[in-house]
Parts: C-alpha cells; structure tokens; sequence
C-alpha cells in the first residue's frame, strides 16, 4: 500500500528535507514518526530537496506500508508523533507505481520579503528582511526574461550535480501587499539555489542597485553569475504539481 503525504514544515531548525549524517533534516524526524508507527523502519521518498532553513506549505512525500491503514488515521497518529514544526496536511492512497519526484510536472516556490522600515518579530523566521523601499513593478518586470524554457546555470551553484541546467518557468510573480512583498515563482523544476539567485537578483534590481536588464543578461550564453543569493528563510516551497 503505497500513501502519499502532503507535509507543511517549519525549516528554521532543520538542515533542509533530505537524511543528513551530520544534521537533522525533516525527512528524518517524518521517517522516525513512521518507524513508531509501524514498528519498523520506513524509507520515504521527498518531491522536492528543500535546502537548511527554507520551508514547506506543500511538500510531497510518499511510502509503502506493510499493511493497511485508513490514511486519515494515518495523518492524525503521525502528527501525534511529530514535532510540532511538521505537520501531515493529508495522507492518501496512491498507485504502486507513482513516485512523488518523477511523476511531478510542476512546483511552486514563494520567496517572502518583509520590505519596511523595521523588522517584524513574527514573521522573522519566514520572511527576509529588506529596509529600503522596494519597486515590486520594476521587479515584476524584469522578471518576465525568465519566463520560458532557459539555461539557469547563471542561478545554481558553480558545479551543479545534474545533467542538465535548462528548466521551463511557467510564471513569475511578483505582488505587494502592505509591507510584503512575494515573488512567487513556477516552473516544471528547479536547480539548487535557483529561487533563492532569481530572487537575490530581484531584489537588487528593486532596490535601484543593478539595472533591469541584469535578469535578461544572466540568461545569455556569456553570462555572468547571478551573485546575489536571498536568505533561506525566506524561501517557501508552495506546491508540486502532478
């Protein structure tokens, strides 16, 4: 019986979503929930590799159990387990032969900014702070040169572990509300830091520090790398898509 997870977290105290030797990832404390459970060790399957302090809404996971069990139950015993900054938002039954990371045909990311004069203590641990005023048309703007199908190696790491860095963005969105500003990006998959650089680069470009075309010319094949990487924190994964 395969079931899948639909997971909200907290990422502040956790070293991202994948088993780490040396940290404790989310990915280890669900699959400990899962071990009391059960009574024996349960390996799940993550949609997407949150890194150290970025946060879920709606993280996929899924797993095979070795007998049945009614997965509203299933998703109320687990969130008796759980820590409280981890949450099973839904537990349902699925094909044999779905997979939560090859199966997926989409993902949205949200990048949160508190844009004020002082920072909120309450959305601190989800939302990066950035005092100057920000121009959130201009940054919707420039944005748009990342919409389609692209090579991103200008907004990953320098020696990327994939075979290819060309995705498809689908949409990037950029809105204010008070003083927050959300960039919310979709895409049919993304690099490691890839939101975290587009929104890094964004924001400069809001601020009046780096010229609007600066996204467009990250995307050239000369280009030069995208420097400005925002803070985990702020980063949310929203949703995968299938």
């Amino acid at each position: 019986m395969r079931i899948l997870l639909t997971l909200q977290y907290l990422g502040t105290r956790y070293a991202g979503w994948q088993m780490q030797s040396n940290a404790v990832g989310v990915q280890q404390v669900v699959e400990e929930a899962l071990a009391r459970m059960f009574g024996s060790a349960i390996r799940i399957e993550g949609g997407g590799r949150t890194d150290s302090g970025v946060h879920a809404e709606g993280q996929r996971a899924h797993f095979d159990v070795p007998f049945e069990i009614p997965p509203r139950g299933m998703a109320l015993g687990l969130n008796d387990l759980l820590p409280p900054d981890v949450r099973v938002l839904e537990a349902r039954q699925v094909a044999d032969d779905f997979h939560c990371r090859f199966d997926a045909v989409g993902k949205v990311y949200e990048y949160r900014i508190r844009n004020g004069e002082v920072a909120d203590v309450f959305s601190s641990e989800t939302h990066a702070f950035v005092a100057p005023r920000l121009d959130e048309k201009l940054m919707e703007d420039a944005a748009q040169a990342l919409v389609g199908e692209h090579d991103f190696r200008a907004f990953t790491v320098a020696s990327p572990e994939v075979s290819s860095t060309t995705r498809t963005i689908h949409s990037v969105r950029v809105r204010r509300d008070g003083e927050k500003v959300c960039i919310e990006v979709t895409a049919n998959g993304f690099l490691r830091y890839m939101v975290r650089r587009i929104a890094g680069s964004l924001i400069e470009i809001g601020r009046g520090k780096i010229d609007r075309g600066a996204i467009a010319e990250a995307l050239e094949p000369k280009f030069s790398e995208a420097r400005w990487t925002a803070p985990a924190k702020g980063l949310t994964l929203m949703e995968i898509r299938y």
